[in-house]
């Protein structure tokens, strides 16, 4: 059943009403009244702190103040990402609620949202991408955190909310830095950030590019990374300004995952293999992720009237990426075949793992096998935003009207690797001292090869109200949305063509019981695209989910002190997968499949405090349940979290000016691992029951630090002190591996300011 076609009849009341309202401006209103400030601008103030933030773009393309969302956006300032020297995103993400890591820590940027793990989805500027390597933090002036669904921003987005990385911007002054970092592990990189104003208050370059050459912790690992990105804004008029960015890079990166020992299972034995040191190397610096792009954006602003703006925003980029990952088969014994019995092994009946503590082998072989992808990928997008914004006696109203157009096509597959032989054996005995990193042979066919198109329309209408003189804040809007996807396996011929339609509401309240005290409540919906599984007689379908979430947020100490407490109740329903009936006879005719539903529920606070000039503080804690329709935990996801940071800048005028500290702390809950398998062949008489996680990722809390210290108004240094306390604990984990962490590992930062 098609939704109804309420959003077109929406905007053309719309662009009435537009028309009349301009013609005669309301009798209470004056020019004195009006405010010139572009609703797609960010305006901070520079008394409250290094990281407050009162105003976001993230939530609906338009400026925002924090204070009346109606669901929970946290913003990490430009201040804060230099503050703990961040060198990728999750250095910096991990101290906001909610966000946690997720199964790799190199590549991808890959975090969990609320539970969801945002996989090969990147947010930059409001656009989705995505990236098999990390983003380069050079491009980055501040991170905005939208908490939940969001039909404006991410219709197709992650029901968790997505990280939108906001980029750096000429301006109208002529200033710049170059700097160069050396450290015991993951540094080696040099930084340029140069602006110069060509013709005042009219046109400003700028460009900013980093070199990185870093070697890992663990043996052969390492990255590379070489990204530039020059721009210029030029004002065509006072009211009227267009940005366009280029950006190019080419980055390499290698996995650092260790074997796992075969003992592991539940929460005992979660190790590296046993007689492994701690920075073995699986293979050699040819298994790494490689990719090269170029991205070209532009961002045009003008107002129109008094009472009207507008946005055009566009993107295109192009991507070519090269990935291996070899990983270790089962334990086998000295001839090649599998250990029997297995150490480790299911319990058919529960589909837990289990270990009796006896059964084990001293000669343990693996072979060495994954596969190489590449895949080459083109995208486009197309925003345009028009804002009206009028002010009466003691109220004023927003409204915002757009529409999107997203296009990507990716073309590759993977072929499978295995590691090459060593004296005509692929056997492998990890622990021997004379095992040295290998390399790897890839089959000239493809195992896999396909051609995806994706398209998906976007037209939104967004309403708010401020009532009473500000007391009250009203906030709705519908997003309707077409969305198409087509693939063929070149292997095969055959094709798949999947289209859906969506109408996604949202909506909610603020009410201030004083200025520095509101309480909120939220609604929000999203709907994604699946892709049908005609072998699985899975149908071309959607997985919508929606959010319930309400609050209080506090600015208090004139705004110094910004704070969050949050409950939030997300679901998403439609996750379609097979029927067991499948499982238990397969070769009984196919029943068909069933769907089901997960949820994502708990607790929220966070914190940023500049209880003087000089002291700073940012904090959170999460506590929730992210769980299947058999409240089941999903792998990868730490249902409890913290983390806290602190800054502390001496005087101006002492004997120590000049010299600051920083010191933050994060803990982590412990996560399931990877499930293997689906279900289990139980004895006759039992159900086929769900395999459970094969381990438990433990909790762990690392501490950081930095020292700066500005010689003068041209010079600084920074040292920066990761693992603080040289802990041994596992980042992540995925497949058999687990991602140890780096020991102790400063790094120090010299930088010219010109």
């Amino acid at each position: 059943m098609k939704p109804p076609k309420l959003l077109p009849l929406a905007l053309s009341l719309f662009t009435f009403l537009l028309g009349s309202l301009h013609a005669q401006q309301s009798p209470d209103q004056s020019d004195d009244d009006i405010v010139r400030l572009s609703p797609f601008a960010i305006q901070e103030s520079a008394d409250m702190g290094r990281y407050q933030a009162i105003e976001s773009t993230s939530g609906s393309r338009v400026r925002m103040d924090l204070m009346d969302s109606t669901q929970s956006i946290s913003v990490l300032t430009n201040e804060f990402l230099s503050d703990i020297g961040t060198a990728q995103l999750l250095d910096a993400v991990k101290y906001v609620a909610g966000i946690g890591n997720a199964s790799s820590t190199d590549t991808m940027d890959i975090m969990n949202i609320r539970g969801f793990l945002n996989w090969e989805m990147v947010t930059v500027d409001g656009f989705g991408q995505t990236s098999y390597i990390n983003l380069d933090p050079i491009i980055i002036e501040r991170i905005e955190i939208v908490k939940g669904p969001n039909a404006i921003i991410a219709p197709q987005g992650l029901p968790g909310g997505l990280v939108n990385n906001v980029t750096k911007r000429p301006l109208f002054k002529n200033s710049g830095s170059v700097s160069y970092q050396v450290g015991r592990y993951d540094s080696n990189r040099a930084e340029i950030d140069a602006n110069y104003v060509v013709k005042d208050d009219k046109l400003a370059l700028r460009v900013v590019g980093a070199f990185t050459d870093a070697d890992k912790y663990l043996k052969e690992k390492y990255s590379q990374n070489l990204t530039v990105m020059p721009m210029l804004t030029y004002r065509i008029s006072p009211t009227t300004e267009l940005t366009a960015q280029v950006i190019v890079y080419n980055g390499t990166a290698t996995l650092t995952n260790i074997p796992l020992s075969i003992y592991a299972v539940g929460r005992r034995n979660v190790h590296i293999l046993e007689g492994l040191p701690r920075d073995f190397a699986l293979s050699n610096r040819d298994d790494n992720r490689h990719e090269s792009g170029q991205r070209a954006q532009f961002l045009l602003t003008s107002q129109i009237t008094d009472k009207l703006s507008m946005r055009l925003a566009g993107k295109w980029a192009q991507q070519s990426s090269r990935a291996s990952e070899i990983h270790p088969s089962s334990p086998r014994d000295v001839n090649g075949d599998l250990l029997d019995p297995q150490p480790v092994q299911v319990n058919p009946i529960t589909g837990a793992w289990e270990w009796d503590g006896i059964i084990r082998s001293d000669e343990v072989r693996f072979t060495l096998a994954g596969v190489k992808d590449m895949t080459d990928l083109d995208h486009a997008n197309l925003q345009s935003d028009f804002v009206f914004e009028h002010l009466g006696q003691g109220w004023k109203s927003q409204t915002v009207a757009g529409f999107a157009i997203n296009y990507r096509s990716t073309g590759g597959g993977y072929k499978i690797a295995f590691a090459t032989p060593v004296n005509g054996s692929n056997l492998f005995d990890l622990t021997d001292s004379s095992y040295t990193p290998v390399s790897f042979i890839v089959e000239p066919d493809w195992a896999f090869h396909s051609s995806l198109r994706n398209r998906s329309n976007q037209v939104y209408l967004y309403q708010v109200f401020n009532l009473f003189d500000d007391r009250l804040v009203l906030s709705g809007s519908l997003s309707q949305n077409r969305y198409f996807s087509g693939g063929t396996d070149n292997l095969s011929g055959t094709s798949t063509d999947d289209r859906a339609e969506a109408t996604l509401p949202s909506g909610g309240f603020v009410y201030k019981l004083t200025p520095e005290v509101s309480l909120y409540y939220g609604y929000s919906k999203q709907e994604i695209l699946g892709i049908a599984h005609p072998k699985d007689l899975i149908p071309t379908h959607t997985s919508p989910s929606r959010q319930h979430e309400g609050g209080l947020r506090l600015r208090l100490f004139d705004g110094r002190l910004y704070t969050t407490f949050a409950y939030f109740d997300i679901q998403q329903d439609g996750l379609w997968e097979g029927s067991l009936a499948n499982w238990i006879d397969p070769t009984a005719p196919k029943e068909p499949a069933i769907t089901s539903n997960r949820t994502s529920k708990g607790f929220e606070f966070e914190f940023a405090w500049s209880p003087t000039k000089n002291f700073s503080l940012i904090g959170s804690f999460t506590d929730f349940k992210s769980r299947d329709q058999g409240n089941r935990r999903y792998s990868h996801i730490a249902e409890r979290m913290a983390g806290i940071w602190g800054s502390y800048s001496f005087s101006e005028t002492g004997s120590l000016r000049g010299l600051s500290f920083g010191l933050g702390a994060n803990y982590v809950g412990d996560r399931p691992s990877d499930t293997l398998g689906q279900y289990t062949t139980p004895p006759q008489g039992f159900q086929p029951a769900r395999y459970q996680p094969l381990f438990w990722i433990p909790s762990y809390i690392e501490v950081e630090a930095t020292a700066t210290y500005r010689f003068n108004k041209h010079w600084k240094a920074q040292l920066v002190i990761k693992n603080l306390l040289d802990k041994d604990y596992i980042k992540v984990a995925t497949n058999r591996t687990i991602y140890p962490s780096t020991p102790f590992n400063p790094k120090l930062t010299l930088r010219y300011d010109f």
